[in-house]
């Protein structure tokens, strides 16, 4: 019953958020051009940093009275640094951002001869973010030192790959829910009821809640809101504990991050008939 509460809480909180917010992007001119031509705000998915370490707040609370499970305190607060950290790198880079440069080896080179621009901001930053958080959640539940490798490589690469779907309407938003799904999957057949999933309902209730005007290409996402779903599923499948899954994301985001140097995955999606149909599906 709680589980279904958050997810509503999630959902109808980011339902009303949306307006609120859109209207302040709109009147500060944050705005970008949607393939119809129309001016959109560019940074919609600031709703979800505003609005979600509230709800991730109030169930750490509900579990310190014993009504729902949740991870350590410092694990959490770990957790909501993380994500609340890249919601700021990625609103940082959505007022800052240089188009003339992509690629994250690109930012690391300018980086390395003195220039920064906004995505080795976030790439210096992001990564320092992910150590504190891998530290965090290892003193929390204790274990070998190597495991922070994984974690912190995963937490780190996680809203850099949302981002990287963040080039068509909806996209991005479909990556999430289907990596939130496997992830969400996995951890209730080995674990059922547990803080993965209390974590993860008022998320999906929010994304849920914000899905159909991204779909729409009535608002954009943003690197604010995909830097900080990003978070949010790296962070998780961090807290979760399944070394298995752990390392499967692992080597599925460094496979994507070098696939994403070489190609375009907006061209290889085009490409194949499945990949093509699921992208396209629900826009107009």
């Amino acid at each position: 019953m709680a589980l279904f509460l958050f997810f509503v809480v999630g959902f109808f909180l980011i339902k009303v958020s949306l307006s609120l917010v859109a209207h302040l992007l709109v009147k500060a001119e944050i705005l970008k051009t949607n393939y119809r031509g129309e001016q959109i705000p560019a940074a919609l998915g600031l709703v979800f940093p505003i609005v979600l370490p509230a709800l991730f707040l109030i169930e750490q609370v509900f579990n310190y009275f014993g009504l729902v499970p949740g991870v350590p305190w410092v694990s959490f607060f770990a957790f909501l640094f993380l994500t609340t950290g890249f919601g700021l790198l990625g609103l940082a880079d959505d007022f800052l951002k240089n188009d003339e440069e992509k690629g994250f080896r690109q930012h690391l080179r300018l980086l390395w001869q003195g220039e920064l621009t906004s995505g080795g901001l976030k790439a210096l930053f992001g990564f320092s973010f992910s150590f504190i958080f891998g530290i965090g959640v290892h003193l929390s539940i204790g274990g070998s030192w190597w495991i922070l490798i994984p974690y912190v490589l995963v937490a780190a690469l996680a809203p850099n790959i949302l981002n990287l779907f963040d080039l068509r309407p909806g996209r991005s938003v479909k990556f999430f829910l289907f990596a939130m799904g496997l992830l969400l999957l996995n951890s209730y057949l080995n674990k059922g009821l547990n803080p993965t999933l209390y974590l993860s309902a008022p998320v999906l209730g929010g994304v849920l809640a914000y899905f159909p005007a991204d779909l729409k290409g009535e608002a954009m996402l943003g690197d604010t809101g995909a830097n900080f779903l990003g978070g949010v599923f790296g962070g998780l499948v961090v807290l979760d504990g399944d070394p298995f899954f752990l390392g499967a994301t692992l080597l599925i985001f460094v496979g994507l991050q070098v696939l994403a140097e070489k190609v375009s995955f907006t061209k290889l999606i085009e490409k194949n008939l499945l990949l093509k149909y699921l992208d396209e599906w629900g826009r107009d």
